[in-house]
């Protein structure tokens, strides 16, 4: 048989099989053509809507730059054509639809084209969809196997690019489908969009992709699952050397460059995780973002909606996070002196900016073995905070009017009159000497027996109310009762407890500690922009009268860090708690400067244990923590001095000691309570056990004297991340 007749008959079988399968095709889709022929005459009432794409939240530091993110359901960034390299727009192209810029919507030679090459290769070598078919697909159809599903993305991606194109260059419409589907595509692993799938594979924007990396994520259109190059290399391998064979095809690269292409190595690992919507996936700094806007009622009614937007709205939020003090803070936290001693304990850190209340840094959480992450920025229950607390005693006494210069009894209280609140110790607060002692050198040297006086002469309701005005809100009206709670007869956060400093340190305006400064939309509209708080929480002049005390702490007093660069001055406050039995469980040192305001708790996060290591305390221990922190953060910045309180009495007086016969009837009203009473040892707090029945003579003029509780309250487990 001659070739010529041999080609004859070819031809005439394929032409007979080719109408035969066209007839049948035919008989299903008669009733859609009418839609394929409709769309070739573009209808403006009829316009295809696209849906909004689904876009993670990205965290910025306080400079601009991403330091996070917030992604929900599909981790997509979504950026304009021009961020994406032209190695990447090439390679998708070459692969998908090497005629884009040339036909409709549809393109029978792609069609064809693909049969053919498919058939040649074993394999889907090639897609015969088209760029604007595939968007459709992905889009509004979905991806039924059915005939009518196909003549139906036909139909919708010929209108599709009418409408796209009507009134405006041809290049520049094409352009935007090409954008668009390179934002919606699906890469794997929760990546969706070649800038999350950049990122999360190669660690780099979709700017920065060479060719390479663009033949890897190609080769991830037509299967993610499939060709994954982490969990499947060798099927990856080869479905790239495909894709890199179709790319020399069309020219985009030589065949030896094909060939060395093929050889690098493909990603053996995650560079960046997909979806940060839980907990466990996100940093603590995340975490207390996503927290803060999950309250925020601007942001939408319902914290369904709020979550919506956080995890879906391609939200742009601006933080309050410093990375250069960030660092600082964890490197101080790892410096926890008493660690080797004590390996259960950590060194929790948190940096307040005076001036907003923004959360410069933070270490806020631990991992402990069997229970997982743990907070102790912002634990649930709080800490006993030691004589910490007194700074809030002194400014209640400021605000009575008293003076940094005036004097109160520095004796024990008198034994019948603790004994009646069932204090067993021989004396009550320990470690005092008796004589009067100045305000100031009370603060600057912790006076137990000082401040317990002052807090009943000023009234512990007044200390309580201070206390709220600057942020901590652990205490309750019962908080008032006890005896020691200048002492640390109570409990505080980490965080609250530099917030509350750091108001001292803006001249008594106190803002809350918070981690968004601003948050804009898609569209750059600002939805949100912290404003500084303006009110006085307490008046210039305390506060600096206190910071002037607060100073006699770093620079002659129980403060034993080291002094700041460049002699910074600073102020602040040391915190020793001692429980029953005389073991150290919590020190502490919340200091600040003009600029900054920082607080130091050290402890067992899993409950009180005693800390071994000879002298634990606040000055000692958190002292050089705070001091590994501040003194490299302030190295090279401008020396900022304390503003001077206005003129200081220099009548000096002696405050009337609440606890001698003398006192009026209001100092020494007895009622019984039921509250716990918290007991404190020199420059400590204690917690006994005591079992005597409640006395009545009170220990303030504002409420009644507490009943201790038969045995202490047991510490409650640590707070679980949420």
């Amino acid at each position: 048989m001659s070739r010529l007749l041999s080609l004859l008959l070819r031809f005439t079988a394929i032409t007979l099989v080719g109408a035969c399968v066209f007839a049948l095709i035919a008989s299903f889709l008669i009733p859609e053509m009418a839609n394929i022929s409709g769309a070739g005459s573009y209808n403006e009432g009829t316009q295809i809507a696209l849906p909004d794409l689904l876009q993670g939240s990205v965290i910025t530091d306080m400079n601009g730059k991403p330091s996070g993110s917030l992604v929900g359901s599909e981790n997509r960034v979504i950026i304009p054509l021009s961020q994406v390299s032209t190695q990447m727009q090439q390679a998708v192209l070459a692969v998908e639809d090497s005629d884009f810029y040339v036909h409709h919507g549809v393109s029978a030679k792609s069609v064809l084209r693909a049969v053919r090459a498919n058939s040649a290769a074993g394999g889907v070598s090639q897609g015969g969809s088209t760029i604007t078919q595939q968007l459709v697909k992905l889009s509004l159809v979905g991806n039924e196997q059915s005939m009518k599903r196909k003549v139906k993305e036909a139909s919708l991606a010929l209108q599709l690019e009418q409408q796209f194109c009507k009134d405006r260059p041809r290049r520049e419409c094409k352009e935007e489908i090409l954008e668009r589907y390179l934002n919606t595509v699906y890469l794997g692993r929760g990546a969706y969009g070649v800038e999350a799938a950049a990122q999360m594979y190669f660690g780099k924007s979709a700017a920065e992709l060479d060719w390479g990396d663009a033949a890897v994520l190609t080769s991830l259109i037509r299967n993610p699952t499939g060709y994954d190059p982490i969990r499947f290399p060798e099927v990856a391998a080869r479905r790239r050397q495909v894709v890199l064979g179709r790319m020399a095809d069309v020219g985009a690269i030589t065949e030896q460059e094909s060939v060395l292409l093929a050889e690098t190595p493909l990603p053996t690992e995650i560079v960046k995780g997909s979806s940060s919507a839980t907990a466990q996936d996100l940093t603590y700094f995340e975490r207390k973002v996503r927290d803060e806007l999950l309250r925020a009622e601007w942001l939408a009614p319902t914290e369904a909606l709020r979550r919506e937007r956080i995890f879906n709205g391609g939200l742009v939020i601006t933080s309050t996070l410093d990375p250069r003090a960030q660092l600082l803070a964890e490197a101080a936290s790892a410096s926890n002196p008493i660690k080797k001693a004590n390996p259960e304990t950590v060194a929790a850190v948190a940096v307040v900016e005076p001036s907003s209340g923004s959360v410069r840094a933070v270490v806020g959480q631990t991992d402990l073995p069997g229970q997982g992450l743990v907070e102790i920025a912002t634990p649930q229950v709080g800490r006993s905070p030691g004589s910490s607390f007194k700074a809030f005693t002194l400014l209640a006494a400021l605000e009575a009017g008293y003076s940094i210069r005036d004097s109160i009894l520095a004796a024990p209280a008198p034994q019948k009159l603790y004994k009646g609140w069932g204090i067993k110790d021989s004396t009550w607060p320990s470690g005092c000497k008796g004589g009067t002692i100045e305000l100031a050198k009370a603060t600057s040297s912790s006076n137990n027996c000082a401040f317990a006086r002052l807090q009943a002469a000023v009234g512990g309701a007044k200390v309580v109310d201070v206390a709220r005005r600057l942020g901590i809100d652990t205490l309750t009206d019962e908080s008032a009762e006890y005896p020691s709670l200048t002492l640390g007869g109570t409990t505080v956060r980490p965080l609250e407890m530099a917030a509350a400093y750091a108001a001292i340190a803006n001249d008594g305006v106190y803002n809350p500690a918070h981690f968004v400064t601003k948050v804009t939309d898609q569209a750059e509209a600002v939805l949100f922009e912290y404003v500084p708080a303006t009110e006085q929480a307490i008046s210039i002049d305390v506060a600096r009268q206190a910071t002037v005390a607060l100073q006699g702490v770093v620079t002659g007093g129980t403060y034993k860090g080291g002094s700041l660069p460049n002699r910074q001055p600073a102020a602040g406050k040391t915190g020793t708690n001692e429980a029953a039995g005389g073991e150290n469980t919590d020190v502490w040192f919340v200091g600040f400067t003009p600029q900054i305001a920082t607080a130091v708790w050290i402890g067992n996060p899993a409950g009180q244990t005693e800390m071994k290591g000879g002298r634990v305390q606040g000055g000692t221990v958190a002292g050089k923590v705070w001091h590994t922190f501040m003194a490299p953060y302030l190295q090279g910045k401008t020396v900022q001095q304390f503003a001077t309180p206005g003129r200081i009495k220099t009548t000096r007086k002696v405050i009337p000691d609440p606890w001698t016969k003398s006192s009026s009837s209001a100092e020494k009203s007895g009622a019984t309570s039921t509250t716990k009473t918290t007991i404190a040892g020199s420059s400590t707090s204690k917690r006994p056990a005591t079992t005597a029945p409640a006395g009545t003579t009170a220990p303030t003029t504002a409420a009644p004297a507490p009943a201790p509780e038969p045995a202490p309250t047991p510490e409650p487990p640590p707070e679980p991340a949420p």
